[in-house]
C-alpha cells in the first residue's frame, strides 16, 4: 500500500512537470472536504501509521480510508485567500538554523539571548526570505523580525 501511494506520489510529481501551470496539491476526503497545499510552498507528502501527512503536521494528517483522492490543480479548491497564503513564517529546516519566508523585503532579523546578548543578524532578501543560525546552545532565544517578535526555544 505504502509503495502504491509513493508511486502515484511520484507519477503525480512527472505529471506536474509537464503541466506548470498547476499550483496546487489538493487532498479531497470521503466527506468532500477539500484541503489544498500551495506547491511553491514544497509540500512534502507522506505515509505514517495508516495515514497521508502533509508537512509533518498533525493537523494536516489524514486517514487513508478516509481519503477519496488526491490531486494537482490550477486552483486552490478550499477558497484560501492570498493574503492568508502569504502570512510571514518561521521554518526550522534543520537543528542549525531557521528560514523565514514572506517576510518583508530589506528588514533586519535579530536573534537575542535572553541575556540581551545578539547572537546572529540577517536581512531579508528581496524575495522576502532569510536564514538565520541558530547557536548551538541550548536555551531560550528571541527572534525579532522588523516589529515582530517570537520566542525560540533550543532544546
Amino acid at each position: 500500500m505504502l509503495k502504491q501511494i509513493f508511486s502515484v506520489l511520484a507519477l503525480c510529481c512527472g505529471v506536474l512537470c509537464a503541466n506548470a501551470a498547476v499550483q496546487y496539491m489538493t487532498v479531497e476526503q470521503k466527506s468532500g472536504e477539500k484541503f489544498s497545499f500551495l506547491l511553491k510552498d514544497k509540500p512534502v507528502v507522506t505515509y505514517k501509521d495508516g495515514a497521508l501527512v502533509v508537512n509533518g503536521s498533525a493537523t494536516t494528517s489524514y486517514a487513508i480510508e478516509g481519503l477519496r483522492n488526491y490531486h494537482f490543480t490550477e486552483g486552490n479548491e478550499t477558497e484560501v485567500k492570498e493574503e492568508v497564503a502569504n502570512v510571514l513564517r518561521v521554518v526550522n529546516r534543520d537543528d542549525n538554523s531557521l528560514s523565514l519566508e514572506n517576510a518583508p523585503a530589506g528588514v533586519k532579523v535579530t536573534l537575542v539571548s535572553v541575556n540581551g546578548i545578539v547572537v546572529a543578524t540577517s536581512k531579508v532578501d528581496l524575495d522576502g526570505t532569510a536564514t538565520i543560525l541558530l547557536p548551538s546552545e541550548k536555551g531560550v532565544y528571541v527572534l525579532t523580525i522588523g516589529n515582530q517578535s517570537f520566542k525560540i526555544i533550543r532544546k
